[in-house]
């Protein structure tokens, strides 16, 4: 008899080419086994019309920050459970803990609502050594510190190394080459936030594949929606797929909006910004402060920028049929890039996952649910060499359990903190986090550490 059982589900599971009603037993914190007999459990979950699968793994999220006595707030890690997603990977975009091992040490002190992997921000490294002229390269000296602290870094458990390439202008190609040449020695991920958006993110591919080619490192391209999806997508994608096809080994990630969401003060606003966004300020949005809502006019644009840089913007400018082919294509895959600001932000921090099963898979029948959930599961998990996002017996009971039917994403641009819905059970470690749609318990995600 198995501590519980999963019964008369469909089980989809994309890394053991699974898609049949099946049961599922899990014996403490692993599966024990997948079967189409009938078996017995001392907890039975009736997930008769429902679909079961491995916990969802979002590829591209940034984590919740450390307060200013030292603990953790769960925001964005309650959202992401609340969709069916289990592990996370943060750091993105060069932005990531100050100090990992102390982040590390608070996220498991009580646990958090769901499991932690994270890159190292280079933007970390670039602080820590002094450089802090974002538009100025870095000494010799100071790239010498730097690929001794990556180094640190990764011994100690980091996944690899994130470039926010467009956040930090100076960085160029002999600071990225260095750095990238020590994470290929780990076998780590080299992820980017490019250079450029628009047009010019051509160039910009272009950059990061060069890296690529002369470090050996495998990349991921971050949120390639809001960097190409202004009429270059099907351009960019072929670029990526050419350069995949010749070496560098190339992954994608993208979110189902086409609106995008940064910093007012960050350097995407720099210089004639609007020009490349179709010449209306209206199209950016507040999501919060006195003028919340879209920005009347350049002078309170730049107000605004003055005053308060590190409030959140929503850019409606991106293409959705450039963004739906980007995340139909087999090299990309499912990330939020979720970041609220006092609940404030971007909707795809709380319906990104739901959205995708609503939109793509139930209403538009772009994709087949075998190949949605292997975008958010099993082709990301394995990429980061995490014993997640697949059913095999042995391997972490982290699991999914939806009714397709009744899935959506609640979230709004302006509500952008509604939770989603349709979700009957998610269990982590093989134990219930979430029935019916409510956090049950809270405390059972776990910092994960690479070990290369």
């Amino acid at each position: 008899m198995y501590d519980i059982l999963l019964k008369d589900g469909l089980v989809v599971d994309p890394g053991n080419k699974i898609c049949s009603r099946l049961n599922v037993g899990i014996n403490g914190s692993r599966i024990a086994c997948i079967t189409a007999k009938a078996i017995e459990g001392k907890k039975v979950y009736d997930c008769q019309g429902l679909v079961v699968t491995p916990g969802f793994v979002d590829v591209h999220a940034h984590e919740d920050l450390l307060n200013e006595e030292g603990a953790l707030q769960p925001v964005i890690t309650r959202r992401l459970l609340r969709m069916g997603v289990t592990t996370f990977i943060g750091g993105q975009c060069g932005v990531g803990p100050r100090d990992e091992e102390e982040y590390s040490r608070q996220y498991d002190r009580q646990g958090q609502p769901v499991n932690c992997a994270l890159l190292t921000g280079h933007g970390e490294l670039r602080e820590l050594v002094g450089a802090t002229d974002k538009y100025a390269g870095v000494s010799d000296e100071q790239l010498r510190k730097m690929g001794q602290e990556l180094k640190k870094r990764l011994v100690a458990g980091s996944h690899g190394l994130s470039f926010g390439i467009r956040y930090i202008p100076g960085i160029d190609m002999r600071e990225m080459l260095a750095l990238g040449r020590i994470v290929r020695s780990f076998g780590g991920i080299l992820a980017a936030h490019v250079r450029e958006d628009c047009e010019p993110s051509i160039a910009a591919m272009e950059e990061f594949i060069e890296v690529g080619r002369q470090t050996g490192a495998r990349l991921q391209v971050s949120h390639i929606g809001s960097m190409s999806g202004y009429g270059q997508m099907e351009q960019v994608l072929a670029l990526l797929d050419g350069a995949a096809a010749e070496g560098p080994d190339i992954l994608i990630d993208c979110y189902p909006y086409d609106a995008f969401s940064t910093y007012i003060g960050a350097t995407t606003y720099d210089g004639d910004f609007l020009s490349r966004y179709g010449g209306d300020i209206r199209k950016i949005e507040m999501t919060d402060g006195e003028f919340k809502g879209p920005i009347p006019s350049m002078e309170v644009f730049q107000k605004i920028r003055e005053e308060h840089p590190d409030y959140l913007t929503i850019g409606h400018v991106m293409l959705p049929e450039e963004v739906e082919m980007a995340l139909l294509h087999p090299r990309v895959v499912l990330g939020s890039d979720g970041i609220l600001l006092k609940g404030a932000g971007h909707p795809r921090a709380a319906g990104a996952f739901a959205r995708f099963l609503r939109l793509y898979v139930r209403e538009k029948k772009a994709l087949s649910l075998y190949d949605a959930i292997a975008k958010m599961t099993w082709t990301g998990a394995s990429r980061f060499g995490l014993r997640k996002g697949c059913l095999s017996p042995g391997w972490d009971a982290d699991i999914a359990v939806f009714d397709l039917a009744q899935v959506r994403d609640k979230a709004t641009f302006a509500e952008p903190d509604l939770l989603a819905e349709g979700f009957r059970y998610v269990l982590i470690g093989g134990q219930l986090a979430v029935e019916d749609d409510e956090i049950v318990n809270p405390y059972l995600g776990r910092f994960i550490k690479k070990v290369y």
